[in-house]
């Protein structure tokens, strides 16, 4: 993922989470609220409560970055996304972590 589509300051992350809107599964928590600008921008957020080994936190965010490449359209306006992973995201199987992935941005989608 390019860095433009990173979300990365302090400032941003605080009125994301300050304002957004909340959505929640059993493997993911996801906060979106639009940005203003012609592109989306994420974070995908791994605490060490997902598995302390920080190989294991490194590949869910990249199977979530590969998902939000090859699935995620870009609405007409941007949105600013910030996924924080369960614990029972580390222990999920590939097809459980997509499909729940990909319920809650058709969910989010859907409001």
């Amino acid at each position: 993922m390019i860095r433009i589509h990173r979300l990365q300051s302090a400032k941003d992350f605080r009125v994301l989470f300050r304002l957004g809107h909340r959505r929640e599964t059993n493997l993911f928590r996801l906060t979106a609220l639009p940005n203003h600008l012609p592109y989306s921008r994420f974070a995908f957020i791994a605490p060490k409560t997902v598995d302390k080994r920080a190989v294991a936190r490194n590949r869910l965010r990249r199977r979530c970055r590969e998902w939000t490449r090859a699935h995620f359209s870009s609405p007409t306006h941007g949105m600013d996304i910030a996924i924080f992973f369960k614990q029972e995201a580390g222990r999920a199987t590939k097809k459980e972590f997509y499909h729940s992935l990909t319920d809650l941005f058709r969910y989010h989608a859907e409001k």
